[in-house]
């Protein structure tokens, strides 16, 4: 790939484009981290930048707001180092989105930023995705009047433009603020223009609607029926919600976990407020033991309140009471899961703004002290050193197995992956202290370290994971490793940290002959994983040779 834009990259970015203008995000997923992947092996920054911005409206649009925010940071930081303002304030809405969506500050510093940006670049289609962003951050923070101001001119603004897929997504979200806001007058007391302000948002959402059906956006469509049917329900139209919950179920494209518990819930809604409480009680069922097995807390929490209300309904006391403790447990589940993805991206924003002053540092050394051409070489070495080192654990981080995962790829070469995950870690910190839990990876990564080769990769993935490449290595001898290494932590002595401390850590591998993708492997180790937990723990689950 040539350090100039290749064509044939921008040919499959474009397709990406399009598949996620049609109701397939996830496909438009697996193409862009292709070509971001290939622009990594190859050194191609400017397909990098672009791969990278794209994958984080992607993971917007599949409801992976953590990945997005990530990928959407990084994306911020390689654009402003080349002075593209219209990129960066397009990737910085994107991050705004994304902290909205999580329930984290700084998302209005971030809209407001990229609008000013947007305004400054003279970009109509920049301009039109910061004023809807800034429009969706006030509808979170319930300030509707100021939210309908900038979504009108959004609205307006996209209308000139000429893009109808993005027309229709920024009529979505002025439907939705006009129909959140009625609601919560509604159920304040104030009725008085509930009927003719859910009318103004079915007006708006049904325009929305025919201009998705027109272009195939069947992901901007479902969002369209959804909130529809919501809007029938406020005012009682029962039988209006689940035509639109049928017409939801018959489009074709693909549909992600997000989405289909969203739609159990709904479904759910519709039937209670029809008085079909058994079959309601079957949805909502059918969508938290989705979201339980897909870890969407955010989704299961509003399922389990609504099966309460189902069962209270229905005049099952004791049913309403188990299923009110489980909205508890989800809501504390997902409140501490909320805690730690912020924190997480609270990291990655503190190592990328560090790794941006070490970098702006050497430059301004290097400019006063004219150092030679050598010296500079060795502190940007230092830097990428510190670019791909987990400074918790000293190995290798999720950028540099990245990095080996595009070189095995391009090579074709054969490898095996595991990935290994810390038993009951969330225990161990509340239990002996965050101290104690990082004084256990750093442990582990120091005994795991010791049983591997050299040429094995061993990486700190993120919190309590680490992922093990093991090129050349077939699934017989990838379990035997794994095994080796899985007995070590089980057996090690941890009475310097704390006498009643025990440890353990369950594996999940998968392999390739060199012609899966990196994430299809990487997915596929993660569910044997999960399997290794779900039976039990401090154990090693592998793949069958044929599933590979």
């Amino acid at each position: 790939m040539p350090r100039s834009l290749p064509g044939i990259a921008q040919e499959r970015l474009a397709e990406a484009e399009r598949l996620s203008r049609s109701g397939q995000p996830i496909s438009a997923i697996t193409l862009a981290e292709q070509v971001r992947n290939e622009a990594l092996a190859y050194g191609n920054q400017h397909v990098y930048a672009l791969s990278t911005g794209q994958l984080s409206w992607y993971y917007f649009m599949t409801a992976r707001y953590e990945q997005g925010a990530v990928h959407a940071l990084e994306a911020i930081e390689l654009w402003q180092v080349t002075g593209d303002a219209v990129r960066e304030a397009t990737c910085r809405c994107y991050y705004a989105w994304q902290l909205c969506q999580m329930g984290m500050p700084g998302a209005e510093q971030e809209a407001m930023q990229a609008l000013r940006q947007a305004e400054k670049a003279g970009d109509p289609a920049a301009l039109c995705l910061a004023q809807n962003t800034v429009a969706v951050v006030l509808w979170m923070y319930k300030q509707f009047e100021l939210a309908l101001d900038f979504s009108t001119q959004a609205v307006a603004l996209a209308r000139q433009v000429g893009d109808p897929v993005a027309l229709g997504w920024w009529l979505i979200n002025d439907g939705g603020i006009r129909g959140d806001h009625a609601a919560i007058k509604a159920a304040q007391g104030d009725r008085s223009d509930l009927a003719s302000a859910i009318d103004h948002a079915n007006r708006v959402t049904e325009e929305a609607l025919a201009l998705a059906l027109a272009h195939q956006d069947h992901w901007g469509a479902r969002i369209c029926l959804g909130n529809l049917a919501e809007f029938a329900l406020h005012v009682g139209d029962t039988d209006s919600a689940m035509a639109h919950m049928e017409h939801w179920q018959q489009l074709p494209g693909e549909v992600g976990d997000r989405d289909t518990t969203q739609y159990h819930r709904c479904n759910g809604m519709v039937l209670i407020a029809q008085g079909r409480i058994d079959e309601a009680i079957v949805a909502l069922k059918t969508g938290v033991e989705h979201a339980d097995q897909v870890n969407d807390l955010e989704s299961g929490v509003p399922g389990c309140q609504a099966l309460a209300e189902a069962y209270e309904r229905k005049g099952d006391f004791r049913m309403a009471l188990h299923w009110h403790r489980e909205f508890h447990d989800h809501y504390v589940r997902y409140c501490t899961h909320t805690a730690q993805r912020s924190a997480r991206v609270a990291a990655t924003q503190y190592e990328t703004e560090q790794l941006r002053n070490q970098s702006e540092t050497a430059r301004l050394q290097a400019q006063a002290l004219e150092v030679s051409n050598l010296e500079l070489t060795q502190e940007t070495d230092r830097l990428k050193k510190a670019n791909l080192e987990d400074p918790l654990t000293g190995l290798y981080n999720r950028r540099a197995l990245e990095h080996a995962l595009a070189e095995a790829q391009s090579a074709g070469s054969a490898y095996a992956i595991a990935i290994l995950d810390v038993d009951h870690f969330k225990r161990i910190n509340d239990r002996f202290s965050h101290l104690v839990g990082d004084e256990v990876l750093r442990q582990i990564a120091a005994i795991l370290s010791g049983l591997i080769r050299k040429s094995e990769l061993l990486a700190r993935f993120g919190g309590e994971e680490f992922v093990l490449l093991m090129p050349d290595v077939g699934s017989a001898d990838a379990v035997i490793l794994c095994e080796r290494l899985r007995s070590a932590v089980e057996a090690w002595s941890w009475v310097e940290q704390n006498t009643q401390l025990q440890v353990t850590i369950s594996i999940g591998i998968a392999s390739t002959d060199g012609t899966d993708e990196p994430t299809a492997i990487l997915a596929a180790a993660d569910a044997l994983l999960y399997q290794a937990k779900a039976n039990g723990r401090n154990r090693v689950e592998v793949s069958k040779p044929a599933e590979i």
